[in-house]
């Protein structure tokens, strides 16, 4: 998995359209190859820890999402089913 998120990043830090998603990309590379330790797992197999802060996390779920672009049909339109409303917030 630690693979997979590598090459995703790899992948906008290359080809994203936004210098921004790009540098971003680029960041959480450089922080994930700095800071993560290879432990051993069950069976043999080693896991990365990819500990990080709370802005790093959310840097990484938006580049994830967005390699998903063009790969995924929207099914069904979920925002309209906020418990809110969408209306803002509390």
């Amino acid at each position: 998995m630690f693979d997979l998120m590598m090459t995703v990043l790899a992948d906008n830090a290359a080809n994203a359209p936004y210098e921004s998603v790009r540098l971003g990309a680029e960041d959480l590379m450089e922080k994930r190859m700095r800071f993560s330790r290879l432990y051993p797992g069950t069976g043999g197999d080693s896991y990365a820890s990819v500990r990080m802060y709370e802005k790093e996390a959310a840097e990484l779920i938006w580049q994830l999402l967005l390699s998903a672009i063009g790969k995924y049909d929207v099914g069904e339109e979920y925002h309209k089913k906020l418990k809110n409303g969408g209306g803002g917030h509390d």
